[in-house]
């Protein structure tokens, strides 16, 4: 039952992780954008750049549980 309780947080840590470094990027981009004077523009990319990144997280992440699955005691 504990290990039930491990693995859900750290799906759910997934989960902030995703929301925090989209939104981050996408803000980080607009605020970047608006010195060069298109800040839509730079927002979809930081936002795309940020659902990479996620990806890459997620990924390595859940390889990483999958991996630990029968290690953790």
């Amino acid at each position: 039952m504990k290990k039930n309780f491990i693995i859900f947080g750290k799906i759910t840590g997934l989960g902030w992780f995703v929301v925090i470094i989209t939104i981050g990027l996408v803000l980080v981009g607009r605020w970047i954008g608006s010195f060069i004077g298109s800040p839509i523009l730079f927002a979809s990319i930081g936002g795309l750049i940020g659902i990479v990144v996620s990806y890459l997280g997620i990924r390595s992440s859940i390889r990483e549980i999958l991996n630990n699955n029968g290690r953790d005691k």
